[in-house]
């Protein structure tokens, strides 16, 4: 089966995504900061077994192929890519569905699998905090501007 790829209105933005398998158990792939679909989870999009899952990788807004916009920081992105996360695979018509997040995306995983548990069929996430302090936020704020 091969990967393709699109972009989709979430939450006032266009989300880039690619999607391949045609199994019963959709998975939903999180890089993580500065990453995309692609960069992260190149690997997984190729040989995960498409007969079991359905795969999509996304870009989280202001990250990769979802540019415009830019990427900020503000106090709730976290909660932020969630809601865009949750929001993107409901409107790629999937009912329930795991996730699977490293750093960054593990933890916009965790949030998302708290605040919508009926939508999460399963979760896996390494690397990810429990909670942000106010010192990973001044150095999110560093990295703004990469450029």
């Amino acid at each position: 089966t091969s990967v393709t790829s699109g972009k989709i209105q979430v939450n006032g933005v266009h989300l880039h995504y690619q999607q391949t398998g045609e199994g019963s158990h959709a998975v939903l792939l999180l890089p993580g900061m500065l990453g995309s679909g692609q960069t992260d989870f190149g690997p997984q999009l190729k040989s995960m077994n498409k007969q079991l899952f359905t795969i999509v990788a996304w870009d989280p807004r202001g990250y990769g192929k979802s540019i415009p916009p830019s990427r900020d920081f503000p106090p709730d992105f976290f909660e932020r890519d969630a809601k865009d996360a949750v929001d993107l695979m409901q409107a790629l018509k999937f009912k329930k569905f795991s996730l699977l997040g490293w750093s960054d995306g593990g933890i916009t995983a965790l949030i998302a699998a708290a605040r919508y548990p009926a939508l999460i069929h399963k979760l896996v996430i390494w690397g990810a905090n429990a909670s942000v302090t106010q010192e990973d936020v001044r150095i999110y704020n560093s990295m703004y501007d990469l450029n």
